[in-house]
């Protein structure tokens, strides 16, 4: 029963308007392909899903009531390739067009180094170790 959403939170503005977001998360690449292979989702199912977050009202228990919700993330583990962004915004109205916003893993990367906060374990791939006494000549 997510109708679409993963996750959904809100944030107060400092006028005290509220809005909502949804988030629909993939694990590994999005990718526009006809048939989804491993590791990748593919586009069209989170079409449905993003136009199910969008249309589908959630339940805010701090304010007792029912709200929609205002814009929706699909957020990649990897990368989220520039068909599928152009597929999904060709596929959606104008309205709801600008509502959406995609986050892949370089841009999750990236708000850890704006941010000045330590990556976690088993973000970057392990460094190679170099063996000192290999001094071939790599030519």
């Amino acid at each position: 029963m997510e109708y679409g959403k993963d996750v959904w939170m809100k944030y107060t503005l400092p006028t005290l308007h509220v809005l909502y977001f949804g988030i629909q998360a993939k694990k590994g690449k999005l990718d526009s392909a006809g048939v989804g292979k491993d590791g990748s989702a593919n586009v069209a199912e989170v079409h449905n899903q993003v136009n199910m977050m969008l249309g589908h009202e959630i339940f805010d228990p701090e304010l007792n009531r029912r709200v929609l919700v205002d814009h929706a993330f699909i957020v990649a583990g990897g990368e989220v390739t520039k068909q599928a962004r152009n597929w999904i915004g060709n596929k959606l109205d104008a309205p709801k067009r600008s509502q959406i916003m995609f986050m892949d893993r370089d841009d999750i990367l990236n708000l850890f180094i704006v941010t000045n906060l330590p990556l976690p374990k088993g973000a970057l791939p392990p460094e190679e170790a170099v063996d000192p006494l290999d001094d071939d000549i790599p030519f």
